[in-house]
């Protein structure tokens, strides 16, 4: 009677554990499609025996662990992959930006020189013509603008990814809490002997998003939490404590630095949107807009110093000429502060289109407009045309070179994503087979128990009768 209770019990035991299983495949199915999710596997071992002399009698089947299918290695490379495929990401879509500003076709900067220094190619025909005149105001009023627009707007960029800076350095921390959060469910779990593979994946899935942001190192310690730092090696995450980031505004433009307690991290940020962000703010507008300033300085003092050496149409003549344009002074800012001398503006005889007086003397003209032609940029090899197309080209290169550095990390990421699945992912052939085996099971262990529970009844009536 007791061999038929004991085989009952095992029975029960084995049903309860294919229903488990079960449930297991039935997750993995679920989560098919979730970010981050590793499958799951129902991890079954024979109950202890029983001793009866001699033999050792087996008592069924129990489930031991429900584990997860993790290669560390893996998700380690998977987490550098999205460091540099954010850190580009960020370069493409700013760089994007600053293109634009430089290719406005016949509304940009290089139709606008164009347009300027022919000009005064026109008045050399009629230099006593009030409606050339004006045409040469009208260009150079629109070169003024065309200048203020584009360096106004790399000013707008870097202050929109500046702001940008602080919007990431938020979702580092958030994500940063997270982390530091499931640590301690995780350690909670755990500490009771408790299944924590869902909260695992969670904070993976946390890990990979962090390191799309930002270059991290992570590793795991011997009580199960993740500890992760930033650049170089500043603490974000230990168990559940979180070092947040900050940022800090500097003079003269309010840009942020980015801050690991007291410590100035900015320079040592190497990856991850964050560093892209900082690139592009810190190193490639800068040196953009000193090209652009460099370009605007040199038109404003050549076509100053040719203009102050030409005569206007005042009786007598201005002597020297007035500047054409307003006089700055170095060459950082120049080409927001380009702008037309308003006595220029105000009155037309003040343009010096001749250099001897008379009326009809077009020579100063002339040489203004020959200034486009001379190479006064880049060590006397560049004019003022071939020096913005020499920006064009650099912003363009640099565009490009993103573009091709996000292609080859996508496909790197996609590379290891590819390998981490081979290892983690669901795979739904799979499971069919599984629950297929586990249903089987199921069935057989609950005949089984109808067997045994007829045997019993059996065994009982005959003992009554």
């Amino acid at each position: 009677m007791s061999g038929l209770f004991s085989s009952l019990e095992i029975g029960r035991k084995s049903l309860m554990v294919q229903q488990q299983a079960l449930q297991v495949t039935s997750n993995n199915i679920a989560n098919v499609n979730t970010p981050g999710y590793s499958r799951q596997r129902a991890v079954l071992e024979s109950s202890r025996p029983l001793q009866a002399g001699l033999l050792q009698i087996g008592t069924g089947v129990e489930m031991k662990t429900v584990e997860s299918a993790r290669d560390r290695f893996l998700e380690i490379r998977v987490a550098q992959g999205n460091q540099g495929s954010g850190e580009q990401q960020a370069l493409v879509d700013s760089l994007s930006q600053i293109e634009a500003v430089f290719n406005v076709g016949d509304k940009g900067l290089q139709e606008a020189i164009s347009r300027f220094f022919n000009s005064f190619s026109t008045l050399a025909n009629d230099p006593t013509s009030s409606s050339l005149r004006s045409s040469v105001v009208s260009a150079a009023e629109n070169l003024s603008n065309v200048f203020q627009s584009s360096a106004q707007q790399l000013v707008d960029i870097q202050q929109n990814t500046n702001g940008s800076v602080i919007d990431t350095v938020n979702q580092i921390n958030d994500l940063a809490s997270a982390i530091a959060s499931l640590n301690r469910e995780i350690g909670a779990a755990e500490a009771v002997g408790g299944e924590a593979a869902t909260l695992r994946d969670q904070r993976t899935e946390r890990v990979n998003q962090l390191s799309n942001l930002v270059d991290i190192h992570y590793y795991e310690d011997e009580e199960g939490n993740f500890a992760v730092s930033v650049a170089g090696g500043q603490s974000l995450v230990t168990a559940d404590f979180v070092n947040a980031l900050t940022t800090s505004a500097t003079p003269p433009y309010g840009l942020v630095q980015v801050k690991s307690g007291p410590n100035d991290i900015t320079s040592l940020i190497q990856g991850g949107k964050l560093a892209g962000l900082l690139q592009v703010r810190d190193q490639l507008i800068p040196a953009y807009q000193n090209d652009l300033d460099t370009l605007a300085e040199s038109i404003i003092s050549q076509v100053n110093i040719v203009h102050a050496g030409g005569t206007d149409l005042q009786v007598p003549p201005s002597s020297p000429g007035p500047n054409f344009f307003n006089p700055i002074t170095g060459v950082a800012g120049a080409a927001q502060a380009f702008s037309l001398n308003p006595a220029i503006a105000a009155d037309l005889k003040n343009i010096a289109a001749g250099q001897s007086g008379s009326p009809g003397d077009n020579a100063n003209a002339l040489t203004l407009a020959n200034l486009a032609n001379q190479k006064v940029l880049s060590g006397g090899t560049e004019t003022f045309a071939e020096s913005f197309a020499s920006l064009q080209f650099r912003v363009g290169t640099d565009t490009q070179g993103a573009k091709r550095g996000l292609d080859t990390q996508s496909a790197l990421l996609k590379q290891l994503k590819n390998q981490r699945d081979s290892v983690s992912a669901v795979s739904l052939d799979e499971e069919a087979v599984d629950l297929i085996r586990f249903q089987r099971a199921y069935q057989a262990s609950a005949r089984f128990i109808s067997t045994i529970d007829q045997l019993t009844a059996d065994l009982i009536q005959n003992l009554a009768g």
